[in-house]
């Protein structure tokens, strides 16, 4: 189950909503992860509906220090730290006055999603250490997704904490403060994995199982819902069209290899 918009969540009067974003830019048209993009008018309307409810906004350390137990709250992430969050996003989350949090592979900042190209997914860049910074600067919140991006539970515990322990400790001296928040990635976790995190000293850790948190929920074992369009493949076909016109700017792709 995704989230489109408040209809998605009908019977939502209580507990907490994690929203799970990646990409904030129009979707590829010829691409199976098109469902991983939004633009970011999309991301505005979604984000501006609930910040003109009853719902609180809260940025995950507002959550993990407050664990309110009654009324709808809503924190705000996104996966991978692609560049176009700081292009795309930051503006929107500044404008509606949101602080988010972004999960940074440790090892390859200012590189690539490498660990989708098995799957043809389109290599884009990720945030460098001045964007993380600025992000930052900004009022957002930096998080671990470990080092490599791998599945966590087909490692060795042993490498396993090494993703989550190294990522931290690097996150942290990038970013000058305590990190706090992790996301399995692939949302591949288990109880010795769950235990390795807590261990580590994050604070709270996001998968991607939809569904809401309630005040008794494991804080490291937090669910979210994917935010996406409706029609993903409309919204590709209309972004390829807008750019062919040279109405909507092409997503930025890496710099090649010396």
């Amino acid at each position: 189950m995704n989230y489109h918009d408040r209809a998605s969540l009908p019977g939502w009067t209580d507990g907490l909503l994690g929203l799970m974003y990646h990409a904030v830019e129009s979707p590829p048209l010829f691409h199976k992860l098109r469902g991983l993009y939004v633009e970011p008018a999309l991301l505005e309307k979604q984000l501006r509906e609930l910040t003109d409810s009853d719902a609180t906004l809260m940025s995950l350390t507002e959550w993990a220090a407050e664990r309110p137990a009654r009324g709808r709250q809503v924190i705000v992430t996104f996966d991978d730290a692609f560049l176009d969050l700081r292009q795309n996003a930051l503006r929107v989350l500044v404008k509606l006055g949101v602080s988010a949090t972004t999960y940074v592979v440790a090892g390859q900042i200012g590189g690539t999603n490498i660990w989708d190209a098995n799957g043809g997914a389109q290599l884009c860049p990720l945030m460098d250490r001045a964007d993380l910074l600025a992000w930052q600067d900004a009022g957002q919140e930096i998080g671990s997704h470990g080092m490599t991006h791998c599945h966590l539970t087909q490692v060795s515990l042993e490498q396993a904490r090494t993703e989550i322990f190294d990522s931290k400790k690097k996150l942290e001296d990038l970013a000058g403060r305590e990190v706090r928040h992790f996301c399995y990635p692939y949302g591949d976790c288990n109880a010795a994995i769950r235990d390795l995190v807590g261990e580590a000293g994050y604070a709270t850790a996001t998968t991607t199982e939809p569904g809401l948190n309630g005040s008794d929920s494991d804080p490291l074992l937090l669910k979210r819902f994917l935010a996406s369009h409706r029609k993903p493949y409309r919204a590709a076909l209309r972004g390829a069209l807008l750019r062919t016109v040279g109405l909507a700017p092409h997503r930025p792709h890496p710099a090649p290899a010396p």
